[in-house]
């Protein structure tokens, strides 16, 4: 009989090797699981308020980077959708430090 057990790790693993499988058929979805995953991880450690700005901060460019996104693929001839999209996004990955810290 088996051991079962929660391990983040093998979680992480089994999560990025399914991520490489489904990337080529749904880059949409991958990207809405791995930003989603990374919105709950934040909400839970944002108690304190330099971290609740932070994720304030996280949750606007999160939600308009994937406004941006969808608005690409409706109006692909429309100019500087796409550079929204990843002025968005850096401000994102930016408030990751505060999250590190």
């Amino acid at each position: 009989m088996g051991c079962l057990h929660n391990d983040s790790h093998s979680d992480s693993g089994f999560l990025m090797a399914a991520s490489a499988l489904a990337l080529p058929f749904q880059p949409l979805v991958v990207s809405a699981v791995h930003t989603g995953t990374m919105e709950v991880a934040f909400a839970k450690r944002a108690k304190d308020p330099d971290l609740k700005t932070a994720h304030n901060g996280r949750k606007m460019s999160t939600l308009l980077g994937g406004a941006l996104f969808l608005a690409d693929d409706l109006f692909p001839e429309t100019p500087f959708i796409h550079a929204g999209w990843h002025l968005a996004a850096a401000i994102g990955v930016g408030t990751c430090n505060k999250l590190l810290q």
